[in-house]
């Protein structure tokens, strides 16, 4: 469509030219806050400078996919009348086309993603779609790879639970900022040079070969379809024995941009509700299949006792 109809939206705001129709994709991601940005005499909310330039705003909006508190809403009158207000309409979407697996494998996906009570029970048969999960790090890295090899677009994405800065070096001399899952070590989305390079020509980063030999998060794969993805829960996700079901310890996320401190603890009600949604979201971007490898020991043992 070229990119004077398609853009970011920091451009689109900053062009500043009323427009008939502005429909905004991942809505949820918006930035309700400043953080740091310049102007900011002149800054406002990005929800509320879209309004002002558009005749008529279409957000796709999902707030199981709301992860960070940067997005946050809903202490926000102004911010929460656009989205729900008198004057806007809601449209349901209640399907979804990426997961192309029976109703009752996407009925169970849901649950597990959705921290569902009682949700981590052996997932049904499905010739269609492919759930594992793995005792073995090595053999869960591999098993993606051969699918990529198959089928293209499989990948590695973890929760972020391990450090990362963003142009800078890790201090102990590491050439790249790591993720460390049972006996494998692989960087971070965006480190390796050959990616950075495919990354400057604006090739996305599933697309780009070497991208295989990294760890993608939900800033690299938020709206992105995998053929099979290999989702690392890292040390934050936990089995809850009582609910049967997954669950958080947000202190052991390193997700500190997205989440609060609160009396010394990161763990809260509120953190947690982002760290679930990021969840979700790396749960749901395969197409033909989810492999599962889990770092806590009692998660990764509880979850292979579910293989069927």
């Amino acid at each position: 469509m070229g990119k004077d109809a398609v853009m970011d939206v920091s451009t689109f705001i900053t062009k500043g030219i009323k427009t008939d129709v502005v429909l905004v994709d991942e809505a949820h991601l918006l930035w309700s806050g400043n953080y740091g940005r310049i102007n900011k005499a002149k800054w406002e909310p990005d929800l509320m400078a879209l309004h002002k330039l558009a005749n008529t705003l279409v957000l796709i909006y999902d707030p199981n996919q709301l992860v960070s508190a940067r997005a946050k809403i809903d202490d926000n009158p102004e911010l929460l009348e656009i989205v729900n207000g008198k004057n806007t309409l809601t449209v349901n979407l209640n399907e979804q086309w990426r997961i192309e697996a029976n109703p009752a494998t996407l009925k169970w996906i849901e649950n597990f993603a959705h921290f569902n009570e009682n949700s981590m029970v052996t997932p049904p048969k499905d010739g269609a779609y492919d759930i594992r999960f793995f005792e073995n790090a090595s053999d869960f890295r591999h098993e993606i790879e051969s699918k990529n090899d198959q089928f293209g677009l499989s990948r590695l994405v973890a929760t972020y639970d391990w450090q990362y800065s963003q142009g800078s070096r890790p201090k102990n001399n590491d050439k790249y900022w790591y993720v460390e899952f049972g006996n494998e070590t692989l960087p971070w989305n965006l480190e390796l040079p050959e990616v950075q390079v495919a990354q400057a020509k604006q090739i996305p980063w599933q697309e780009i070969d070497m991208s295989i030999g990294e760890i993608g998060s939900d800033f690299t794969v938020q709206g992105i379809d995998l053929n099979y993805v290999g989702v690392i829960l890292g040390p934050s996700i936990i089995w809850n024995e009582e609910t049967n079901s997954l669950d958080i310890d947000a202190d052991k996320s390193c997700d500190h941009q997205k989440i609060r401190k609160i009396n010394g603890s990161y763990d809260n009600e509120e953190n947690k509700k982002y760290l679930k949604n990021v969840v979700n979201v790396l749960l749901t971007r395969g197409v033909h299949g989810l492999y599962v490898y889990a770092v806590d020991d009692r998660l990764r043992n509880r979850l292979n006792l579910l293989a069927r």
